[in-house]
């Protein structure tokens, strides 16, 4: 493992599928997928359609396991409660504080062959790298690789880089990122530049994004920025110039929601699968207990815990402690 240094690591874990794209053994990209039985991105599925949205352009369609979407355009004739098949175009997202945002959807072919849609390792095979899989008795090479930080950035929203920092927050409308620090508003904007272009393809962010520069007067000093910007910037996007409050605009196609956007969406869900994985990796034997706050109890399905125990050989029971932080739960 010590000589890829180029490519995807992928890691097959409990509730959770995870991925890490290294350029030189260098933190690149990071991807996080719940198995959640969400419906993804390019899935072609046979749903119902529940009611009108907006009158004879958008409606409501129900999907096989009960989840809703939205189903944009509609096709002509189309009537309540009948079947039509649809291609999911963006996965559904849970916003910070646990609002729902449903998938959005769009009529198919009637003879499109239904599918479930690329899953993660899917999605990371097709992109034409190396792609290795690591297991739980393998060296940690996520953490190695900087996973752990990178997940931090990712819950908290900040970013922190030589002379600054960024503040990302994540609204219904928009990513929005914020820049701080002390230098002059040049040099504070141009190393921003770079450190935000990095940031969008390290944690798969796209859809609207704002950036809220220092203000910089002088045109010549927005060009420079935008123009560092554009050279680190490896994702498809479109972007509009800084303007004179030093705002900028940043538009991508929106396939699925961002590690930000998951990782911000239930910090207690969070919190169960990291235990889970630290679970895995124990070399404990006999029976292990998890101590956990009670919210993240909650969040132990019974199969997600079978799943462990079938992976360790042990058997697995769930200690909910109330001095216990959500964070600070643990094996035994």
């Amino acid at each position: 493992m010590a000589d890829f240094v180029n490519g995807w690591l992928y890691e097959a874990g409990i509730g959770e599928t995870r991925a890490m794209r290294l350029e030189n053994g260098e933190l690149i990209q990071i991807r996080a997928e719940r198995t959640d039985g969400r419906a993804r991105a390019g899935a072609v599925v046979e749903a119902k359609f529940t009611r009108q949205w907006v009158s004879g352009r958008s409606g409501i369609i129900t999907l096989a396991d009960g989840q809703e979407a939205l189903l944009q355009p509609l096709p002509k004739g189309l009537t309540e409660g009948s079947m039509v098949r649809v291609e999911i175009v963006r996965a559904a997202m849970t916003e910070r504080g646990g609002q729902a945002k449903r998938a959005r959807a769009r009529p198919a072919d009637a003879d499109s062959p239904l599918n479930d849609g690329p899953d993660l390792l899917a999605e990371i095979n097709a992109s034409g790298l190396p792609v290795k899989q690591v297991h739980a008795h393998d060296e940690d090479v996520f953490a190695r690789h900087g996973w752990h930080e990178a997940i931090e950035q990712a819950e908290t929203g900040r970013i922190d880089f030589e002379g600054g920092r960024l503040l990302v927050s994540l609204t219904p409308a928009m990513t929005l990122f914020d820049v701080d620090g002390p230098l002059a508003p040049f040099e504070l904007a141009k190393r921003a530049a770079k450190e935000i272009a990095l940031a969008l393809v390290r944690f798969d962010i796209s859809g609207n994004i704002g950036v809220d520069f220092p203000t910089l007067q002088a045109k010549a000093e927005r060009a420079a920025v935008t123009a560092i910007f554009d050279e680190y910037m490896t994702a498809n996007c479109e972007r509009t110039a800084i303007n004179g409050f030093g705002f900028m605009q940043i538009v991508s196609r929106k396939l699925r929601p961002s590690v930000l956007e998951i990782m911000q969406a239930n910090r207690s869900v969070n919190a169960a699968l990291q235990l889970l994985r630290q679970a895995e990796r124990d070399r404990g034997t006999g029976a292990m207990r998890l101590d956990v706050h009670p919210a993240v109890a909650n969040k132990m399905q019974p199969m997600l815990l079978e799943e462990l125990a079938r992976r360790t050989g042990r058997p697995v029971s769930v200690e909910p402690r109330g001095e216990v932080s959500i964070d600070g739960g643990s094996t035994g």
